[in-house]
């Protein structure tokens, strides 16, 4: 999603970064603000499904509507709010929008000279970070998430929060800023529904998340390490039956002015009795490099290359694999709240079966091996 001011998201959480920025602070009323982004998708390459055309909603960034607010509580203390609703523009859909729970960002936040706590449904470090490195913003079918440290089997990939980039019941904070040091940290008892009550003499099924955030910002220099961990006593409540997930990340960028180089190195190590007993203990190693180029006052060429590599325990007799994808596009401002955009990216993998696919310019389609959008993108 291309945005130094997408959301104003520059205070907030594990998710998080996502709050609002100083300016809003500074209001003391509620802010209706969204965003409206439609195009054309279309996807191809895959083995098992035709081709795809379509008009789609959100493929730089997703569609909302949200509000957002701040009271003033004096001696420098402060309350702010977020909540945020998810739009589908192109059919009879609204997410919940109507009579529905929110489903983007939902957190309250108490502000000061100590740094902001924030409580609530918030992004996770982790994406906030690869946001402000991927040359693609973590949108269209470039998107950095689409390959980059994903690749948890589905079997206990919904518990374990593979993918996820917002995270339900979250305690985020977020440090004052330090010389433009700042350091996010956040935990989750249970990421990715409500803390389940446990019954006596059992395990925990719930996934908890802890997570740690630095990054240097300097002129045209950022810097940044992020680190998480997911833990789950148990996938079913048994003994000897507990998952874990070990994730960090490394990354930066440099604007040269005539370009803005990135890069992100990270590994991803899934483990535990559970993981022995599915056969999937591994390890994944992703790294991307990319550039934007600003050709024009108001064009910008985006271009990323992406490799991840997956490798297996030997006790799983699976085969090691790694995916490559290639991507490039274009961003056309044509006013400060407007912007055209096209995007194509090329996967290529060595898929062994169905356990653990790197499949797809877009995660979760359909074996699609390369993808363009072209589309148009409004911000309120």
């Amino acid at each position: 999603m291309q945005e130094e001011n997408y959301m104003q998201k520059k205070l907030i959480a594990l998710a998080v970064a996502g709050l609002v920025s100083a300016p809003a602070f500074a209001q003391s009323n509620v802010t209706v603000y969204g965003l409206v982004d439609v195009g054309f998708s279309n996807l191809g390459g895959s083995s098992t499904h035709k081709n795809r055309s379509g008009i789609d909603s959100g493929l730089q960034s997703g569609s909302r509507i949200g509000f957002r607010g701040v009271e003033d509580l004096g001696n420098g203390l402060k309350v702010a709010f977020v909540l945020e609703q998810g739009l589908n523009v192109d059919r009879n859909t609204s997410g919940g929008l109507l009579g529905g729970s929110t489903n983007r960002q939902s957190y309250l936040a108490l502000v000061g000279n100590f740094g902001t706590f924030a409580f609530g449904r918030q992004y996770t470090p982790q994406h906030t970070f690869f946001d402000s490195i991927d040359p693609f913003n973590t949108g269209t079918v470039g998107n950095v998430e689409n390959l980059y440290a994903t690749g948890v089997n589905s079997a206990v990939g919904a518990d374990l929060g593979a993918g996820a980039i917002r995270l339900d019941n979250v305690v985020a904070y977020v440090s004052p800023d330090f010389g433009g040091l700042t350091v996010t940290a956040a935990y989750t008892a249970n990421g990715l529904a409500d803390e389940s009550a446990t019954e006596k003499n059992t395990k925990s099924t719930d996934a908890k998340v802890w997570a740690i955030n630095p990054v240097y910002k300097n002129g045209p220099l950022l810097v940044g390490l992020n680190y998480h961990r997911i833990t789950i006593d148990s996938l079913d409540g048994t003994s000897n039956n507990d998952a874990k997930n070990s994730v960090w990340d490394l990354g930066g960028a440099y604007d040269f002015g005539a370009v803005r180089l990135s890069a992100l190195y990270g590994k991803s190590k899934l483990s535990g009795d559970a993981i022995d007993t599915l056969g999937i203990k591994n390890t994944q190693t992703s790294w991307l490099v990319g550039a934007t180029i600003p050709v024009s006052e108001a064009g910008k060429v985006l271009v990323s290359y992406i490799k991840t590599e997956l490798d297996y325990s030997s006790s799983t007799g699976l085969k090691d694999r790694d995916a490559k994808k290639f991507s490039i596009g274009y961003t056309h401002d044509l006013s400060k709240r407007t912007n055209l955009y096209a995007a194509y990216a090329k996967l290529s993998s060595d898929k062994v079966g169905d356990d653990l696919a790197f499949d797809s310019v877009f995660r979760n389609e359909s074996n699609y091996k390369r993808g363009i959008n072209i589309g148009l993108r409004h911000k309120f």
